[in-house]
């Protein structure tokens, strides 16, 4: 996908996405906050691979890892009132470390074949989720972000994007700064693992 291709596919999704906003879901004395919804994008796979476990770092026959940094993100998936989603399928999907999405009916010549690009993991008795992938990065138009869905029993209930704390491009991002001080609930904080990241996130639904 060339750089100007991806600017004004981009472009024109942002444009949509103003002249529809989401509409705000109202809070609820003694309930836990809802984790924002945002507009899906125009990366979700148009095709799925083989491979759709969880770690998105390797892909089933190659050899390598994917480019980039490591990343393992957790959390849970839980109700308004704290209670745990099991059995919840949590998916994801991000460019590679070349900024190249995978799946969507583009030439991905010039992206990582070594990096999954979209992934699945299925909620714990916990509610708990884990997925390894790697850290984010920026392109043309867009701040470093992870786009996810939360699906229940065959149904969308959720889709965001979770946001990296501490990028310099957040504040110039429009679905970012579209937020407010509801950013918070899909920004992760980051830490030190290893030789790669990690960090915890929980999904509240509506």
């Amino acid at each position: 996908m060339s750089t100007s291709n991806a600017r004004r596919r981009v472009l024109s999704w942002i444009g949509a996405a103003a002249l529809s906003p989401l509409a705000a879901t109202p809070a609820l004395a003694d309930d836990l906050p809802a984790t924002p919804r945002l507009t899906e994008g125009p990366f979700y796979p148009r095709s799925f691979p083989k491979d759709i476990d969880s770690d998105l770092t390797r892909v089933e026959g190659r050899a390598k890892n994917a480019e980039g940094t490591v990343l393992d993100v957790t959390g849970r998936v839980l109700d308004r009132s704290g209670r745990a989603r099991a059995g919840t399928r949590v998916e994801i999907w991000q460019c590679d470390a070349f900024g190249q999405y995978h799946h969507v009916g583009e030439p991905e010549a010039s992206g990582d074949p070594d990096f999954q690009g979209f992934g699945t993991a299925t909620t714990d008795a916990d509610g708990r989720y884990h997925f390894r992938t790697i850290k984010p990065v920026p392109y043309p138009g867009r701040t470093p972000h992870i786009h996810f869905t939360v699906v229940e029993n065959g149904r969308r209930r959720l889709t965001s994007q979770i946001f990296i704390e501490g990028e310099a491009q957040n504040e110039r991002d429009f679905l970012y700064r579209s937020l407010g001080r509801d950013a918070k609930r899909v920004t992760l904080k980051l830490e030190g693992a290893g030789s790669g990241l990690r960090g915890a996130l929980d999904i509240v639904l509506a």
